[in-house]
């Protein structure tokens, strides 16, 4: 069951709504006097101040109006040459246009805004303007780069100690994280948000924490873990008045029961959720949906109806795509149910169309920050050069000055100093020389590193991308086939002659070969036995598999591999020993094939041996098989070693340092 996040963008807005909803008197009064003291002030930098406290005030609930405050103010501040009152009112008008949705006409004014404030020197204001620069990002959807400037904001807050400052982007940070399924680094940075708002005291800020960390938790199913912050989470919301956190988070405690199948009480807390809702179509749309769906596991159709259609009115009418395909599907299980076969399948085919449309847009908004993140790097690597340029000619005249003075020094004192003269000579040619091997081997290190960070960056996203690709393929097209299946089944049950139509009896007979095949492709792309029971279960699944197959007999001894290792090294040893078994198979007709694991406190040897062909592993024989395996040793910083001999058979073997 996938919960939702809300970013401040809408959670922190929705509590913020109801606060002047209820002060909207107060509001209206405050406004009131502004307008009388601007009315009596000069055309100074007061009025300039009062325009920017007009706008921020009307801007809450009337944004054509703060825009016109606000450009009434940077004209100003034009007119009497008011820097200050020129960065902060481009500024304002930033962020309005992105209340409007007019991202072009914001970015030009964040833009200005941030030269302004970078020669006034307040990186107070540049952390505020990164900040403004991912809700930009994230309401157009572009999550990667929404998460890379609420980050920079941090940093830039973190640097300037302004924790009161910093919550807002982290908070935001973590959001967009949880949104790009980035669940661990997301968990990493609220724990770190814990202990900031922990030392301050803000019971508030710690709930969201909760909130987030138990999220993240149950997505990455590690319900233990979520556990520990769902009795402080619910403590809180009890008697919290901040409404909006308080219907997510119970929203998300819902969805901590849902996984653990105790669904009874995530109906009673997706309730409570329904109740504290801002009535927002997005938020309820959501809350019914996960309350229909826990009718549908519970085998009570008829109580999941009226909210999944419920939920699908408020989910078109907010227009929100990703609500609404999840509707579509428990629609269709539904359907299925209750024997309306026509239903089922009208409402899968819109649930697999909008899947597909979500994919293409989280696919093209990734390509988008990759290539951004070239450019920068493009930027720097040209910035770096400028500077050794500079850094050389620096050298070069300094050189040139230095041997001027030695000249004048030898011509007053004569032949004295001669041999002085020679003996620095060849001291000073020999310093050039060993600075010219400090700084080759400097640039030598640098390419490394970053060759490593590309690495590392190329196999992280290969594994997310078959991660999405195996959940597609078993949750898309699975389904589908599925469907399939169930209306062969329903025209034999009903047209029992058909059965024997030998085409018919093909066509079935195919439908199930192309399932299986689907399975056994997605169970490769990502064996579910490797993420439920760890890298020595997957690998004799592997080996079951081909053993079955006849193709290979394949044996597994494993010593000192009690305890599973981290989640990242075990795909990453799977996929290795996936690649040499099939370069077995492919390439080395052998019969037979040994595996070994031997760990030993934190160093882990692997070994793979056949009795095949065998090849001349002097030569440049690294296909793309090998290439990828080196590339994975390379990605754990573990050594790699093959040994063959023609006509005897192949030894390889691996040697890693694991984390403690």
């Amino acid at each position: 069951m996938n919960t939702l996040f809300f970013s401040r963008i809408g959670l922190f807005l929705y509590a913020f709504l109801l606060i002047i909803k209820a002060n909207g008197q107060a509001g209206d009064a405050l406004v009131d006097s502004l307008k009388q003291e601007l009315r009596k002030s000069k055309a100074d930098t007061n009025q300039v101040k009062l325009l920017m406290d007009l706008g921020n005030n009307v801007g809450y609930y009337d944004a054509p109006a703060a825009l016109k405050y606000a450009q009434q103010g940077l004209d100003l501040s034009k007119k009497i040459n008011y820097r200050l009152g020129q960065a902060r009112t481009h500024y304002l008008l930033g962020n309005t246009y992105i209340d409007l949705g007019n991202y072009a006409r914001s970015q030009t004014h964040l833009d200005a805004a941030a030269r302004l404030f970078s020669a006034l020197k307040r990186q107070d204001m540049l952390g505020k303007i990164e900040n403004a620069r991912g809700n930009w990002h994230y309401l157009q959807s572009d999550l990667w780069n929404a998460a890379h400037h609420y980050g920079q904001a941090v940093e830039i807050f973190h640097a300037l100690k302004d924790t009161a400052l910093e919550i807002i982007p982290y908070q935001n940070l973590i959001a967009a994280l949880g949104e790009t399924k980035n669940h661990e680094k997301a968990i990493t940075m609220s724990k770190r948000l814990l202990e900031i708002v922990k030392k301050r005291g803000d019971s508030l800020q710690m709930a969201y924490s909760y909130n987030y960390l138990i999220n993240n938790y149950v997505a990455l199913n590690q319900l233990d873990a979520a556990k520990m912050y769902v009795a402080d989470l619910l403590g809180f919301i009890q008697k919290s008045m901040d409404y909006g956190l308080a219907a997510d988070a119970y929203n998300v405690i819902g969805g901590y029961h849902y996984k653990k199948l105790e669904y009874q009480q995530a109906l009673a807390h997706y309730h409570q959720a329904l109740e504290k809702a801002l009535r927002s179509d997005y938020q309820t749309a959501q809350y019914k949906h996960s309350i229909g769906q826990t009718y549908l596991q519970l085998n009570e159709p008829l109580k999941a109806y009226p909210y999944l259609r419920q939920a699908e009115t408020e989910a078109q009418a907010a227009n929100s795509k990703d609500v609404y395909y999840q509707v579509c599907r428990s629609l269709g299980e539904y359907c299925e149910k209750m024997g309306d076969y026509q239903r089922a399948y009208h409402y899968l085919q819109e649930y697999n169309k909008l899947n597909d449309s979500i994919l293409v847009a989280e696919t093209r908004h990734y390509t988008t920050y990759l290539e951004a993140a070239f450019e920068n790097s493009k930027k720097e690597t040209e910035i770096f050069r400028l500077k050794t340029a500079e850094l050389q000619k620096d050298l070069t005249l300094k050189k040139r000055n230095n041997y001027l003075l030695v000249a004048l020094s030898f011509l007053a004192l004569g032949g004295i100093f001669f041999g002085l003269k020679v003996r620095n000579d060849q001291t000073r040619r020999k310093l050039l020389e060993q600075d010219k091997k400090l700084q080759a081997e400097k640039i030598l290190s640098l390419e490394k590193e970053q060759q490593v960070i590309s690495l590392q960056s190329m196999i992280t996203g290969q594994e997310s991308e078959r991660n999405r690709i195996a959940k597609d393929l078993h949750d898309g097209l699975g389904g589908l086939f599925s469907t399939v299946k169930m209306y062969f089944s329903s025209l034999q049950h009903e047209q029992p002659p058909l059965g024997e139509n030998p085409l018919f009896q093909k066509s079935m007979e195919l439908t199930n070969t192309a399932s299986l095949e689907l399975r056994r492709i997605a169970h490769n792309l990502m064996p579910e036995v490797l993420m439920k029971l760890g890298l020595i279960n997957a690998i004799q699944d592997l080996c079951n598999n081909i053993n079955t197959s006849r193709l290979l007999t394949i044996s597994l001894q494993a010593y000192g591999m009690e305890k599973r290792l981290n989640p990242n090294t075990e795909i990453m040893l799977y996929r290795i020993v996936q690649e040499l078994l099939n370069n077995i198979i492919k390439h080395a007709q052998a019969s037979e094939a040994i595996i070994q694991f031997n760990q030993h406190q934190e160093r882990l040897n692997i070994t793979i041996e056949d009795n095949g062909l065998g090849f001349n592993a002097s030569e440049d024989n690294a296909g793309a098989g090998l290439s990828t395996i080196k590339s994975r040793v390379n990605y754990l910083n573990g050594a790699l070693n093959i040994d063959s001999t023609q006509g005897v058979g192949t030894t390889v073997m691996m040697e890693f340092l694991l984390e403690s």
